[in-house]
């Protein structure tokens, strides 16, 4: 008697754009609800977040040195470290796009610090998801604000600024340990004003008519520019592209601070 070969299946799954708008935007209600369960559920296995960009991403799913088992417990002290002594709450600016399974939310995010010290951040946030299980997860964020500006929000020789500031100290090494501690200050390191120059003669040549500057913006017209941000080797900015609005990121070579890669969500 001869075998039957068995047809092997493929299950798919698909995922609507709210249901992508949905995940994104369960992130910080939790965050505003202060519960790590949910926050932590939100997100694939393996996962990186870079908050912020420029800064040392935390990686899951990988082995981790500090707790010696593979899991969530590097995301879970970026929980601990940045989200659990404050009130966060998000302010969003423009309508939030969906691009593939990405989605990109113009926001700009108040961090209450304790002692009535508040610190705001414009910011570019990109969630990059993924099916995990069969259901929508996060695999990535990336979050694109300045580091120096909030900083100086929060500088300063009143009490409270003092005790925030020793406060978040004491957090940081203790949670991030003092190689943590050190590369989150070295993200405000970025291609900075330079790198924004650079995003601005892009798009300036682009609206001349540069086939070069056409080409890099994948042939579409950048305008109305605002909200730029330098956060690492990238700048973003608010725009529209043919009067719709559009976040426009932009990553350089950091070397000689030319935009290498240009991509327009809208």
């Amino acid at each position: 008697m001869s075998a039957t070969p068995i047809e092997t299946t493929t299950i798919t799954r698909t995922t609507t754009a709210q249901e992508l708008l949905d995940l994104a935007r369960q992130s910080p209600a939790a965050v505003a609800a202060h519960d790590k369960t949910a926050w932590l559920e939100l997100f694939a296995d393996r996962h990186v977040v870079e908050d912020p960009v420029g800064g040392r991403p935390v990686l899951g799913g990988l082995y981790d040195r500090r707790s010696h088992v593979r899991g969530g417990d590097p995301l879970a002290r970026f929980w601990d470290t940045f989200i659990a002594p404050n009130d966060i709450r998000f302010h969003v600016e423009n309508e939030d796009i969906v691009n593939g399974l990405d989605v990109i939310r113009d926001v700009t995010i108040e961090t209450r610090l304790g002692g009535g010290v508040v610190a705001k951040a414009p910011m570019h946030l990109v969630y990059e998801t993924t099916l995990d299980e069969g259901a929508p997860r996060i695999r990535r964020i990336a979050a694109h604000w300045e580091v120096a500006p909030m900083f100086a929000q929060v500088a300063g020789v009143d009490r409270a600024k003092l005790a925030v500031a020793a406060g978040m100290s004491a957090r940081m090494l203790r949670l991030q340990g003092l190689g943590g501690s050190l590369v989150f200050g070295l993200a405000v390191r970025s291609v900075g004003e330079r790198g924004k120059r650079s995003v601005r003669h892009l798009v300036a040549d682009a609206r001349r008519g540069d086939t070069a500057a056409l080409a890099l913006l994948g042939g579409q017209v950048v305008d109305n520019v605002t909200k730029v941000i330098a956060a690492g080797d990238t700048v973003t900015s608010t725009c529209t592209v043919d009067g719709e609005h559009a976040v426009l990121f932009c990553y350089l070579n950091r070397k000689t601070m030319q935009v290498v890669k240009a991509v327009v969500h809208r």
